[in-house]
């Protein structure tokens, strides 16, 4: 069993309590299947289907694959009542991962590709992410090489750091606290609920540094052609001063809605940031 599964299987109460709240780019989803309008969609790195909800106001059948055993189940007992669309969650490593199906939409939410350790394994993974992609779908990215901040962290009160603009009820981080280690190439997010001072739950998600350039030269490798679309979640990400690649990749020659999609998230103009070393004074 590998770390990733291992810390996520443990871990599955907090990822329904807290992860799963997260909303702070559902807005960017929302816009991007408005504009593509896939009929079927691939997520990779599914977790318990956070996005699905979403997902399913355009297709027809969605499928996602996780490496924990704990998240599938829980995500299978919680859309297992869904009718109106075609629903698959399997448990499968996503550098080998084979269902004989090709998506118009294939999904790497929040950095997932930071769980692999080599460049090998990621690029592993985006080659099967190509090989299950139509002729005419996307590939969506998301993607950072550090988890909220670059920097290594004392314990911080979430509900008193950047976390709580990603929820729409901050009041469930109450006792909450997280804290970051970056040693190397590694980069380790820990979360604790931590009530008058004594310690009730620990976990941590152990996570890899995936810098954007090796990212690219990995879509360009696969003759994948790509663009970005910005830069950070909302219209922070317009500028070019943020620290993620949030855009789109395709098989080559194929259009990408870039402005499209940019017009849709200015016109919402919710100012989102994410890991824009905003806890510098802390350190």
């Amino acid at each position: 069993m590998s770390v990733s599964q291992l810390e996520y299987d443990k871990s599955t109460h907090f990822y329904a309590e807290i992860m799963n709240s997260f909303k702070m780019d559902f807005s960017f989803y929302e816009d991007l299947i408005e504009t593509l309008k896939p009929k079927s969609i691939l997520e990779i790195g599914c977790g318990m289907g956070r996005l699905f909800p979403i997902f399913m106001k355009q297709a027809e059948e969605i499928t996602g694959i996780d490496l924990s055993d704990e998240m599938i189940s829980k995500a299978r007992n919680y859309y297992a009542s869904q009718k109106n669309v075609k629903v698959n969650f399997f448990q499968a490593d996503m550098c080998s991962f084979q269902l004989n199906k090709k998506y118009d939409l294939v999904v790497f939410a929040l950095s997932v590709l930071k769980h692999l350790k080599t460049d090998v394994e990621r690029f592993r993974a985006l080659e099967n992410a190509k090989a299950h992609l139509s002729d005419d779908g996307f590939i969506v990215l998301d993607h950072t090489p550090f988890l909220y901040t670059s920097k290594s962290t004392n314990w911080i009160d979430a509900k008193n750091s950047l976390v709580a603009t990603w929820l729409s009820d901050p009041s469930i981080l109450d006792g909450y606290q997280w804290k970051k280690v970056v040693e190397g190439n590694l980069d380790i997010l820990q979360w604790r609920y931590n009530d008058s001072g004594e310690t009730e739950f620990e976990t941590k998600f152990t996570t890899y540094r995936y810098d954007i350039d090796t990212l690219l030269k990995h879509f360009n490798q696969l003759n994948l052609n790509h663009e970005c679309i910005l830069t950070e979640w909302g219209c922070n990400g317009l500028t070019n001063k943020g620290k993620r690649f949030i855009g789109l990749v395709s098989h080559p020659n194929k259009y990408i809605p870039v402005q499209e999609i940019r017009a849709k998230v200015l016109k919402r103009n919710e100012r989102l940031c994410s890991d824009n070393e905003l806890y510098k004074d802390i350190f």
